[in-house]
């Protein structure tokens, strides 16, 4: 996934401010008749900048297609978003992210088919490599993921996945290390496997309590018509505790594992840094089959609409499990301002300054986890 990719679903996310999932009993009661209105359809235009070192400014622009179910239902929003993002380094991505409950929530459809033109930067493989070693490519991507998942339990939903990739190298150096790394030709990436999801957040948007846990277990092979051969396990846990000493102090923690074996394609390894984990490195800047790493930031309001946080990370990539050592750990912290421009959205514009090998700034909407 491309940076831009991770901005325009936020733009979703304020669109459709999706209420938190319903407590004990899993299956409401319904409501007596005369409280019960009918569910809506509602369309809403927006319209973002942003700033990243990644892509310098970009501008994101979005409509989600939201069905309010009927009032004291207890059920949850269903969404449609169509986005886009441009920046001023000529990168671009379109995508459409269906995210839809049926069946009085007992089945979940996430999908995203998205396409981007990225111009982008490779520094080698590994936690060694060195900034001056820093190479241009352009690749165009295509993607579409498909996760129908049925809820087996209060909170959690699990289902089979589909991840279908084609890449294209439009601009490659001639003489580059890009050109004899595994995934230099693109091609084509069909993935099968199984996904899990627990969500007990008392807000998606900007929560201050409960846990969110993703877990991806994913498998490509040349038998169905992948052109790599490789597995994956992809867990990422965020926990968010509310502090005893005032209204709105909020601890955030987050865990990420990503272990991949056989041959993985460059533009699919773990990529250390970004806008979300590892504020403070570029995204890609270290590249490699494992990633792991983990962030803790505390979040406090300040005065008025204002609130302001203060985060620390640190994370590491290796070809192997084996081959993973203290030294090559990447740490970063950083400061941050937050805004809430709406009294009934509980989202924020974030503006982070952090530094991990070099000073980064970045704004945005939404929190970074």
């Amino acid at each position: 996934m491309t940076p831009l990719c991770t901005v325009v679903p936020l733009l979703g996310a304020l669109l459709a401010s999706t209420p938190p999932l319903p407590t004990e009993p899993e299956t409401p009661p319904p409501a007596p008749v005369e409280s019960v209105t009918e569910g809506k359809f509602s369309i809403v235009p927006f319209l973002l900048p942003a700033y990243q070192p990644e892509t310098s400014f970009l501008l994101g622009g979005a409509a989600s297609f939201v069905y309010q179910p009927p009032a004291g239902s207890g059920r949850r929003e269903s969404q449609v978003l169509l986005a886009a993002a441009a920046s001023v380094r000529g990168q671009f991505t379109l995508l459409l992210q269906p995210d839809v409950y049926f069946l009085e929530d007992r089945l979940n459809l996430t999908a995203t088919l998205s396409g981007a033109r990225f111009p982008d930067r490779f520094y080698g493989m590994g936690a060694d490599t060195r900034s001056e070693d820093e190479e241009d490519f352009t690749p165009i991507y295509m993607e579409l993921e498909v996760s129908p998942k049925w809820r087996i339990a209060p909170r959690l939903y699990v289902g089979p996945t589909l991840r279908l990739q084609n890449v294209r190298m439009t601009k490659l150096a001639e003489d580059g290390a890009v050109r004899s790394t595994p995934g230099a030709d693109g091609g084509n990436t069909l993935q099968l496997g199984l996904t899990a999801l627990y969500d007990s957040r008392d807000n998606t948007l900007n929560p201050t309590t409960g846990l969110l846990a993703r877990l991806n277990l994913r498998t490509a092979s040349g038998d169905w018509g992948s052109d790599y051969d490789f597995d994956l396990l992809r867990l990422d846990v965020r926990r968010y505790v509310s502090l005893p000493w005032g209204t709105r102090h909020v601890l955030a923690l987050q865990g990420l594992v990503e272990l991949r074996d056989g041959e993985v394609p460059f533009y699919d390894t773990g990529r250390l840094g970004g806008m979300e984990l590892s504020r403070g490195y570029l995204e890609g800047r270290f590249r490699e089959r494992q990633h792991l790493g983990a962030q803790v930031e505390y979040r406090a309001p300040l005065f008025w609409k204002f609130g302001g946080v203060v985060f620390a990370s640190a994370a590491t990539v290796a070809h192997s499990l084996k081959d993973l050592e203290a030294k090559n750990i990447k740490p970063a912290g950083g400061l941050g301002l937050r805004f809430a421009p709406l009294s009934d959205v509980p989202v924020n514009i974030r503006l982070d300054v952090a530094y991990g090998n070099e000073p980064s700034f970045y704004l945005n909407v939404g929190e970074a986890f």
